[in-house]
């Protein structure tokens, strides 16, 4: 099957180095910073937007394909383009996260060139990462960014990269929404620990009122686990979950019941991955005229 492609963004490195229009080898780990940028933050702006869903869709990151065909001149630009599967119909033709992605880092590093405080929306995980991006810079070079719906580029220079890194290194707090077993429970200082099911240890405080259900999950933590909505600190340096400070809500999940599986794709995710898997020539055939004529092909009969 043939995949089609759309424009996504440009990256152009301005400077010395690239006023012949090459692009130095050298620089080519930045192209790998900014997809990861590109696709953690496409990640994390699907979560906000579906907090009924515990897991990412099948083959999330795998159909977030990039590529670049040629460079432009102007210093040295890399348009990237989006690859959309054919089989996706079309979906090519529709917004989704990774174009919100990429207007989001953009208004971020225009923010933060301009000393504004960054985007609410902007997951706060992602903003060490900016820290990969921009290492192989020299003084009086660039990165100039515009995404397909902008009339005007941002630069990303070294200063924008220090003044991003300064921000990532300090705390900061966030929503919280995990779940886990709850393996302690202080009612003196109305804290607990959990335990979440990759085995990471997360410690919180709790209010007065939600002793009982914390307490009831510790008692029956070997078949109970608890979901745990709240405000959490976490570290700048590595976007991990510090402690939990506040809880604004509680939900009791028993684990031995049979529970409706959020993570699950949805059945035309299902066919869709099924379709794309056969081969064009198999699809070819299949007879056109099978519902009409069923007998012919089911039973050899006219």
């Amino acid at each position: 099957m043939d995949d089609k492609t759309r424009d996504l963004t440009t990256l152009r490195f301005d400077g010395p180095r690239f006023e012949d229009h090459g692009l130095d080898l050298d620089v080519l780990p930045e192209l790998i910073a900014y997809k990861n940028l590109l696709i953690e933050t496409a990640k994390s702006l699907w979560r906000a937007q579906h907090p009924d869903r515990e897991r990412l869709p099948k083959r999330f990151e795998a159909n977030l394909s990039i590529k670049f065909y040629q460079l432009t001149e102007g210093s040295t630009g890399v348009p990237l383009k989006r690859v959309i599967p054919e089989q996706r119909g079309n979906l090519s033709l529709l917004e989704d996260e990774l174009d919100q992605a990429a207007d989001l880092l953009e208004n971020t590093i225009e923010c933060a060139g301009a000393g504004r405080p960054l985007p609410a929306e902007l997951p706060k995980n992602v903003i060490p990462l900016f820290g990969e991006l921009g290492q192989t810079l020299r003084p009086r070079e660039a990165i100039g960014i515009r995404s397909v719906r902008r009339n005007v580029e941002v630069r990303f220079t070294q200063e924008v990269r220090e003044q991003l890194s300064r921000i990532a290194e300090g705390d900061y707090e966030d929503t919280v929404d995990i779940v886990g077993e709850v393996r302690a429970a202080d009612l003196d200082g109305f804290s607990f620990a959990l335990r979440e099911d990759d085995g990471n240890k997360v410690r919180g405080y709790f209010a007065a009122e939600q002793e009982v259900l914390f307490t009831e999950a510790l008692r029956h933590h070997a078949v109970r686990r608890l979901r745990v909505v709240g405000v959490g600190e976490f570290s700048g340096a590595t976007g991990r979950l510090k402690v939990i400070r506040k809880v604004t809500d509680l939900q009791p999940v028993n684990i031995e019941e049979t529970r409706y599986d959020a993570s699950a794709p949805p059945i035309w995710e299902t066919l869709s991955d099924i379709a794309a898997a056969i081969p064009k020539k198999e699809l070819d055939n299949l007879p056109r005229d099978g519902a009409r004529n069923y007998h012919r092909y089911l039973y050899g009969k006219e």
